[in-house]
């Protein structure tokens, strides 16, 4: 059998500004199962590297500090300031360069997969002057970078984004790069110009066209979410709520015996739910949660300290910390922390035409490739009574919505919202 060595170090990529995922923030942040995400993947990687960096941003670098801190792992891995002399991946990679020596893995941390697959190197012996890429098979067209192989079947280059017509293999890369020997990375990045942001990937084509190097890859056929746009997070919720394979309930909640819970669902301390409530696993309800009667959770994901008043229906929907609602339907939709709804607030999630529902991001305009997207509100959100959303609508933070509105646009920070008009919102 054999034995699993350690990689001796691995970089986890967390300075990206989270700009896509808007009015969402801190993606690796968000919480899954009561973890913030950068934790669950801290959690696979530890048994694989020796020294573990994360490479953060001003924005959110003590956060995930306070959290490396709050989880234990405050001695096991390094938290590091991303290097502004570059930008994007390369600019994070360099930021290690004076730190880190031989082997390097580099991952990205709004990612999350089956780690096992880095056994494929770890249970092999150390060669020298090697490059290995994980890359993943679409049986449709992916906006990202594509393996192009040549006839011996080794990867020649990396072809970005080469639309649906143009695509060199059926094969994706992943951002799970590793290098057996990190001084031929920083050598290249250091050599590769270039005015726009992809000094990384222009480097490593670069270095897979060296006939020095051994380069091989793998295809990884587990499960893969990432966190791009803010829709993702339901994927993301969906894969980890698919973790759950036994109903569990804490001895500290309350229950009635009117109430029906179905499949694997996590019930977690101080829980109350109240008479006729039905849930529908898979569905994970974390601490202090208040749940009123006649109420429907299915296939959910309920953050602490909330409310979920009476004849609630929640379905296929993300729900953060303290939010309070109030004779909602809330289907497939994100509400992040201390969002309130007014009573008979409701989220459309299904366009009459049936087509997959499109959303803004930035200037362009995004298939979310969903049939069924409700709202997306940011923190700290207030939403007035009788209010109806369009689906794949998107609500800032810190933004109140007047009673009555027809939400049929995207919202931004900070706003108060009334008779279709958004003004600076000054009663915060």
């Amino acid at each position: 059998m054999s034995t699993r060595r350690k990689i001796k170090n691995i970089l986890i990529l967390a300075g990206g500004d989270s700009g896509r995922f808007w009015p969402l923030d801190n993606k690796i942040l968000w919480k899954f199962l009561g973890m913030p995400l950068i934790i669950h993947i801290l959690k696979q990687l530890d048994k694989y590297g020796d020294n573990i960096y994360i490479i953060g941003n001003p924005n959110n670098i003590d956060l995930i500090q306070e959290v490396v801190l709050q989880y234990g792992y405050a001695n096991r891995v390094k938290v590091l300031m991303q290097n502004s002399k570059m930008e994007g991946q390369a600019g994070a990679v360099d930021s290690v360069q004076n730190v880190v020596n031989g082997e390097l893995l580099i991952v990205n941390a709004s990612d999350y997969l089956d780690f096992s697959v880095l056994e494929k190197i770890t249970t092999e012996l150390h060669r020298e002057r090697r490059i290995v890429l994980f890359g993943k098979k679409y049986p449709d067209y992916f906006p990202g970078g594509y393996f192009k192989f040549n006839e011996s079947n080794k990867v020649v280059e990396i072809i970005e984004k080469p639309g649906k017509d143009n695509m060199p293999s059926d094969v994706v890369k992943l951002v799970l790069d590793y290098f057996s020997d990190s001084s031929i990375l920083f050598e290249y990045l250091s050599s590769t110009l270039s005015d726009k942001d992809d000094i990384y990937e222009q480097a490593l084509n670069r270095i897979l066209k060296h006939a020095g190097y051994d380069n091989d890859y793998h295809v990884y056929e587990g499960e893969f979410v990432s966190l791009k746009y803010p829709w993702h997070v339901l994927s993301m919720m969906k894969t980890f709520l698919g973790s759950i394979n036994a109903q569990s309930i804490a001895s500290s909640a309350r229950v009635s015996q009117k109430a029906e819970i179905i499949g694997n669902v996590h019930v977690g301390e101080n829980v109350v739910i109240g008479d006729y409530v039905k849930i529908v696993g898979p569905t994970f309800i974390d601490d202090n949660v208040f749940i009123g009667d006649f109420s429907l959770i299915r296939e959910s994901h309920i953050g602490k300290e909330c409310l979920v008043g009476s004849y609630s229906e929640v379905t296929r929907t993300y729900i953060g910390d303290k939010v309070s609602l109030h004779r909602n339907y809330v289907g497939d939709s994100v509400l992040g922390n201390n969002v309130l709804c007014g009573a008979f607030a409701v989220t459309a999630n299904l366009r009459f035409d049936g087509k997959t529902v499109h959303s803004i991001v930035g200037d362009s305009l995004i298939d979310s490739y969903l049939p069924k997207l409700g709202a997306i509100i940011g923190h700290n959100s207030k939403i007035g009574i009788n209010t109806s959303f369009f689906p794949g609508v998107k609500v800032g933070r810190n933004t109140w919505i007047w009673p009555g509105e027809k939400v049929s646009h995207d919202i931004a920070d900070n706003m108060f919202f009334k008779d279709g008009n958004a003004i600076s919102n000054t009663k915060q």
